[in-house]
């Protein structure tokens, strides 16, 4: 049957809707799908950048156990709370440079990368805080770390979906989604990207820059040899 590259995405389910981090939550809408598709009923899907942990209410609503990690204490709380009536969901404050799973132990890897120039927790510098960092060689080193933390505890043909899109931060275009990658297949065999993609006004008459109305879904599977 084959898997189309792209999908238009709509609105949030109005049941698992979180207005008060609208922007920054993700989609219930738009994670169920990849579970579904990546995943069996009762395996354990792992976010490394949890949030406010909309990736453990997708799991929920598609039965999969799932595990958040989140650095920031307050939001690790706050999707703590959220997730709290489903009792098979775990929302735990760490860092995912290291994960507190056993090897071998995960079914599926989902999560939205925290983007190198985004102004949130700029204060948390030296904590371990991805969205501190300034210097974006050491933002991709980090981010090798993680990749490589998160594939040890992956087994052997899991599948990890990275959702991440490039930036413009500061005047300049940054190829995050495309270095991501390429960090990625360091630890993992990649496969071809695909493409969520948002409805978002267009403006402007610079041919230099666009709407970037689209998300890329890294797509990459744990060797099983």
């Amino acid at each position: 049957m084959g898997v189309s590259s792209w999908l238009v995405l709509g609105g949030e389910d109005p049941e698992y809707a979180l207005a008060d981090a609208a922007g920054q939550s993700g989609l219930v809408s738009q994670l169920r799908p990849l579970i579904a598709e990546l995943s069996s009923p009762g395996d354990l899907v792992f976010d490394p950048f949890a949030g406010w942990g909309t990736t453990l209410v997708a799991c929920a609503a598609e039965g999969r156990r799932g595990v958040g990690l989140e650095i920031n204490e307050s939001r690790a709380e706050e999707a703590r709370r959220r997730v709290a009536v489903y009792p098979e969901q775990r929302m735990l404050c760490g860092d995912a440079r290291k994960p507190p799973l056993d090897p071998d132990s995960v079914d599926l890897v989902l999560c939205d990368l925290p983007y190198f120039g985004t102004d949130l927790d700029v204060e948390a510098e030296g904590t371990g805080q991805m969205y501190a960092l300034r210097d974006y060689d050491d933002y991709l080193t980090a981010l090798d770390e993680v990749f490589g933390a998160v594939a040890d505890v992956m087994r052997p043909g899991a599948y990890a979906v990275i959702a991440v899109q490039n930036r413009r931060t500061g005047g300049s275009f940054v190829p995050l989604a495309w270095d991501a990658s390429r960090v990625l297949g360091r630890h993992l065999t990649l496969g071809d990207e695909r493409v969520h993609l948002y409805d978002r006004p267009v403006g402007g008459d610079d041919p230099m820059l666009s709407n970037r109305s689209h998300e890329y879904l890294l797509t990459a599977v744990k060797p099983t040899a």
